[in-house]
């Protein structure tokens, strides 16, 4: 089969893009052809096909308004993807493609290109961008569905992106415009979700997420290839982006009670320098890290900590640290409960509580050692039965063709 993988990003940058590359090197590993349809952007990978890239600066990262302003256009339709995207299309043929994140870069005007060259289409919601301008899914700590209603303006009144006015009110016209204007499921065979949580937030607003969807979580690429110590470490780990969503002020501020315990901070994002120059002896920054660094802190500490204040899809840092036997202490957002379970794989706290939090820290730091094998152990088995490669692909396979086969029967 010839797949075609589209999402803004060409490196990696978080989870969503995590995702993406383990799907690629999944395909190509059971002899599938594979291109990528991205933007550009200076940290990309190097591809053969970044010919057929297009030209998406970061919003987000523009000082001047009114250069904002004028990038509305593009931010809701990108006419730069169509162009380029029929020449990778004419080029590459694919049977199929799989789409993961393409707001604000490539844009929905990509999806008209897929039908009209006869291609069907599967995409996966790492995110809730087509019912929440923001992908937050909250409200000043509280479960927001305000812009189910409202179709985005909510967002803009409550500036809930980053609290920024101009770029709230930009997200907010970019959910009017695909909930009003653009009937994105017409192009859409499948969705994939990575939760049952999130199946159901977009069931809420429309059934085809639910008829035309299926839950399949997120893959541990590397999952045989680690075998796992199950010893216990002697401090307490964070890693992801150092932002306020993520959940680690509250963190740091219930490890600023609990000086006997030791927490080491991992990733970048706005808080870092904030956060370094409160500089807690219970506490070290690393930076950012990947690779061999990264997963040397994830098996050597005794829990990983998910925070998070938003909510929350499949994240794969709970996966990734299940792989190593490490145990999760795990906020009650979004799918996050949906995969510890309590006692057995790791603790769940009720998000935005402190007390909640260091209860939980503290109970997990008092695990005893025979007990805590046995969650090291069950961790490892919980990412050996739900995220194991070859499960992934099987079910990936089975979606595929039920998209070809749907795309078949819907074809005018």
């Amino acid at each position: 089969m010839r797949v075609l993988q589209v999402h803004k990003y060409n490196y990696l940058r978080a989870g969503a893009e995590s995702v993406f590359f383990n799907t690629i090197r999944l395909l190509e590993e059971h002899g599938h052809a594979t291109a990528r349809f991205c933007t550009h952007h200076p940290l990309n990978e190097p591809s053969e096909y970044d010919r057929y890239f297009v030209d998406a600066p970061e919003i987000r990262d523009m000082k001047s308004v009114w250069r904002k302003i004028g990038s509305i256009p593009r931010f809701i339709i990108n006419r730069d993807s169509v162009p380029k995207l029929e020449r990778l299309i004419a080029d590459f043929r694919p049977d199929i493609a799989h789409l993961h994140n393409i707001f604000n870069g490539l844009s929905l005007s990509i999806l008209p290109v897929f039908k009209r060259c006869g291609v069907p289409v599967v995409i996966t919601l790492h995110d809730t961008r087509f019912i929440c301008p923001t992908t937050q899914f909250n409200l000043k700590g509280k479960l927001c569905d305000n812009c189910l209603k409202t179709w985005g303006i909510n967002c803009g009144l409550h500036r809930c992106f980053e609290h920024n006015f101009p770029n709230s009110w930009m997200c907010a016209l970019e959910l009017m415009h695909k909930e009003r204007f653009f009937p994105y499921d017409d192009y859409i065979d499948r969705y994939i979700f990575v939760s049952h949580k999130y199946m159901e937030f977009h069931a809420k607003r429309h059934a085809y997420f639910s008829e035309k969807g299926t839950v399949l979580y997120n893959f541990a690429s590397h999952i045989n290839d680690v075998k796992p110590a199950f010893g216990h470490g002697d401090y307490f780990l964070f890693y992801g982006r150092i932002t306020e969503s993520k959940g680690i002020l509250t963190l740091i501020d219930v490890m600023r009670r609990m000086p006997d315990l030791k927490l080491h901070v991992v990733g970048t994002g706005p808080l870092l320098e904030q956060l370094r120059r409160e500089e807690l002896p219970n506490v070290k920054f690393f930076g950012y890290k990947s690779g061999d660094e990264l997963f040397d802190q994830v098996k050597n500490a005794s829990f990983v900590v998910v925070p998070s204040e938003w909510e929350e899809n499949n994240p794969m840092t709970i996966i990734e640290s299940y792989i190593y036997g490490t145990p999760v202490i795990g906020s009650s957002m979004g799918g996050i409960p949906e995969i510890i379970e309590e006692w057995k794989t790791g603790f769940v706290f009720k998000a935005f509580d402190k007390d909640a939090l260091a209860s939980a820290i503290r109970r997990a730091s008092q695990v005893p050692p025979e007990h805590y094998t046995e969650m090291s152990r069950n961790a490892r088995q919980f990412a050996e039965t739900h995220f194991d490669p070859e499960v992934h692909y099987n079910a990936l396979m089975h979606i595929y063709e039920e998209a070809i086969n749907r795309h078949k029967q819907t074809r005018p």
